[in-house]
């Protein structure tokens, strides 16, 4: 059973989102949690598996510092908004969201992405990949061709070996190349030190398609 909690600031979305959870995913999903902000769900201190979060609150939080914050607190967050905002969507993004799910989807299809990202999946459609991607106020870390080849063979699952072997160069070259891909990524606030904040990045960036990568 995944445990879920819920965060909105509109008490009838909190209510009819947990109602039609319990409904369609009575087996496999419950709510355990609904709250107006992030400071009241973590004042609570209770564990839940996926977080559904939504992108503007009515404290006026930031959605990077929301999702860190309950990243730091050990939960998995999925994005549940309408998804009009694509600066605030990247910020969730960046803040280390595993995915997200409109508002407007199919219930079926919230469910599924809860499961997802229950497992340790990420969700990003290419609708909202799209969005992201056409976001022309992004600012990008314009990665060279050698660099996006090395980060896409990377975050897709390769080892260094395996990239060098693939691309024909010298491992310490695949190491130069990774250094300076996270540099460049610093440089424009979008700091990717794990294996998996590549991953994000080169997702938003259109590098890597939205499939679970293996880290």
């Amino acid at each position: 059973m995944i445990e879920v909690a819920v965060i909105d600031d509109h008490e009838a979305i909190r209510v009819g989102v947990a109602a039609a959870l319990d409904s369609h995913g009575a087996d496999r999903i419950t709510v355990i949690s609904q709250d107006a902000t992030v400071p009241d769900f973590l004042a609570r201190d209770r564990a839940v598996d996926v977080v559904l979060l939504d992108l503007q609150l009515s404290d006026g939080t930031d959605p990077l510092d929301n999702t860190e914050q309950l990243i730091a607190a050990g939960h998995t967050v999925l994005v549940y908004s309408i998804a009009d905002n694509v600066r605030l969507l990247r910020r969730a993004l960046a803040g280390g969201a595993a995915g997200v799910a409109r508002k407007a989807d199919p219930l079926e299809d919230t469910v599924a992405s809860i499961e997802a990202v229950a497992a340790g999946q990420m969700v990003l459609t290419q609708e909202i990949l799209g969005l992201i991607e056409g976001d022309r106020s992004y600012v990008a870390a314009n990665l060279g061709p050698r660099e996006r080849e090395v980060l896409a063979l990377y975050t897709g699952g390769l080892e260094v070996p395996e990239v060098a072997a693939m691309l024909g160069i010298a491992e310490n070259s695949v190491k130069e190349y990774l250094k300076r891909i996270r540099v460049k990524y610093t440089n424009v606030d979008r700091p990717a030190a794990s294996k998996l904040d590549l991953f994000r990045r080169a997702i938003e960036d259109g590098i890597v398609p939205p499939v679970e990568p293996r880290l």
